[in-house]
């Protein structure tokens, strides 16, 4: 009884250090992903979105080439999906750091496509006169205007302003969070006065922080509720669907971390606690 009575307010203060070392680690795993440009950025290469991109940039491309008869295969390669990766990340990182966006690539696709063109036209012997000349020219002004319509996506932009005007109180709230489990932590240690004790208890806060990181995200991973998003673009639900599983997932390992570091510890402490006791013997 007194033994339960003297735990009590060690197990509060385990319970309580637990409940901000979740807290903290949280707040640092979306300070990393969700409020971090090189995160979408991987997300974005991972799921070859660029690629998606260039694609859909090409067909447009093709679809303004049919209307002149030109066959698609000619306008097949005009996009380069090296500009296309470099141009949306750029764009990403304007979002995440507040700066003008500077497009580029729009020259070069104009003079790919007039390239391209004028090889084909010169292969099947086909005069191009300052009518068709023309046409030509406003085809590759058209496709290259309607370049900055793929890669200035909307969505991106409105959830990256979002994010990042909270940044300033993430932070904040981090470090107040972060501070306030150092306190509670070490008046926990202060209570505990033999080494076993103290590496048992802090075990204690660390597996109950891993436990509450790791589970409830797991559930969700393995449940395929985000694999069950309504996205009818292909290449965006393979973005969007990588990008919250890997943001669950950072919860999830981070979780496990915490929850082998605090098994780890309950080892240690059972191995000081058996080496004091061989000693009095």
């Amino acid at each position: 009884m007194k033994q339960a009575a003297r735990n009590a307010p060690r197990w509060v203060l385990a319970f309580i250090g637990s409940l901000l070392l979740f807290a903290t680690l949280a707040l640092i795993c979306i300070r990393m992903t969700l409020f971090n440009q090189n995160f979408m950025i991987k997300q974005v290469h991972k799921t070859d979105y660029t690629e998606t991109i260039r694609k859909d940039m090409t067909q447009s491309i093709q679809d303004l080439g049919r209307g002149s008869n030109i066959p698609p295969e000619v306008l097949a390669d005009v996009v380069s999906e090296k500009t296309v990766s470099a141009n949306v990340d750029n764009y990403i990182r304007s979002i995440y750091q507040d700066i003008p966006f500077e497009l580029q690539g729009e020259d070069q696709i104009k003079e790919n496509i007039l390239k391209n063109v004028n090889q084909y036209a010169q292969q099947e012997n086909i005069p191009i006169d300052e009518s068709v000349q023309s046409n030509l020219n406003n085809l590759a002004t058209t496709a290259a205007k309607n370049y900055s319509n793929y890669i200035e996506i909307p969505y991106l932009l409105n959830y990256g302003k979002k994010v990042m005007a909270f940044q300033s109180s993430l932070t904040m709230i981090l470090v107040i969070v972060g501070v306030a489990f150092i306190l509670v932590f070490v008046g926990l240690m202060m209570m505990v006065k033999m080494k076993h004790q103290k590496v048992r208890w802090s075990s204690v806060t660390f597996l109950g922080a891993g436990l509450m990181l790791a589970v409830l995200p797991a559930i969700i991973y393995f449940s395929g509720v985000i694999n069950r998003l309504g996205i009818t673009s292909e290449g965006l639900y393979r973005f969007v669907t990588s990008y919250i599983n890997a943001f669950d997932l950072s919860f999830v390992f981070v979780g496990l971390v915490m929850t082998v570091l605090a098994i780890l510890l309950i080892f240690i402490s059972e191995r000081v606690r058996y080496k004091k006791i061989y000693k009095i013997h």
